[in-house]
């Protein structure tokens, strides 16, 4: 009984972190889309069968070279569109539920005759 009556109990300050150390920095990241949609699509043709896996190829390493960046404490998700060209026009529209001092995103696009290509990073700060 004396043993746990000689025991100090530590109380410590509580240390929460409310901003991030890294903000997301959208120029710099609309750059870097812009350098990948680039090299990745000069090339390339409408192919039904090839734009699913395009596409998330497109999206893995768009996470990866963003995630490379360390922005702590962000969740980074990526949407990649890619369609055909036909002369019609696409209309993207996002809506979320979002704190705008520290979530971000950053959207490019890109077209060739063959196909457009819509992508949108998302980086929603996690507390």
């Amino acid at each position: 009984m004396s043993d746990i009556q000689d025991k100090q109990v530590r109380i410590y300050q509580p240390t929460y972190q409310l901003n991030p150390r890294k903000r997301f920095n959208v120029e710099k990241v609309e750059k870097m889309l812009n350098t990948i949609l680039d090299s990745e699509l000069a090339e390339v043709e409408y192919s039904e069968k090839l734009i699913p896996e395009l596409c998330m190829n497109l999206a893995d390493s768009i996470r990866i070279s963003v995630k490379e960046e360390n922005y702590d404490r962000y969740r980074i998700i990526v949407s990649v569109s890619i369609g055909q060209r036909r002369q019609q026009s696409v209309h993207v529209f996002h809506s979320f539920l979002w704190d705008p001092e520290r979530d971000g995103f950053a959207a490019a696009t890109y077209e060739n005759c063959h196909l457009y290509a819509y992508v949108v990073v998302y980086a929603v700060y996690l507390d």
